[in-house]
């Protein structure tokens, strides 16, 4: 008999102030990320991906403007390298990651140039667009845990 266990990642955003002379603002909202059911038994990885969307508006100066957003530790690891969800009410934890890629290969981090995901967006004077960055997670197959709910959490950082 499998276990199914049901995990939440909450992620909170934050948006980044642009330099002094830059006229677009850019900001990210609280996104909830579902990693879904987990069957402590399956011998591969339960896989999700959720959407964060940027909102930029424009009033004068360039009409280009580079997003980047960069995800920080772990709550519960304290790193990006690994990431842990931890049991409402106990002490286990269950191994995940945030990764910037589909295959799941690149894990995402804070780092501008080095582990962040960067767009440009490319807006009229006076108006607002946005920008979809895709957040894809995955859990390590094959942990014994307790049936549960876990959590984590994040800070989401928008540069622009």
């Amino acid at each position: 008999m499998s276990r199914a266990n049901r995990f939440l990642a909450l992620l909170a955003a934050a948006a980044a102030i642009p330099a002094a002379a830059q006229v677009t603002t850019c900001n990210g909202s609280s996104v909830a990320f579902s990693l879904g059911n987990y069957d402590a038994y399956q011998s591969t990885p339960a896989d999700a991906s959720t959407p964060f969307v940027v909102t930029c508006t424009r009033t004068g100066g360039p009409g280009s403007t580079v997003v980047t957003v960069g995800l920080g530790a772990s709550f519960n690891s304290g790193t990006t390298a690994v990431r842990r969800l931890k049991h409402a009410t106990a002490a286990d934890l269950l191994t995940y990651n945030v990764y910037r890629d589909a295959a799941r290969l690149l894990v995402w981090g804070a780092t501008i140039g080095a582990d962040t995901v960067s767009q440009t967006i490319n807006l009229s004077n006076n108006t607002s667009g946005t920008i979809t960055f895709t957040m894809y997670g995955r859990i390590d197959a094959l942990q014994d845990v307790r049936p549960g709910i876990y959590n984590d959490s994040m800070t989401i950082t928008v540069t622009f």
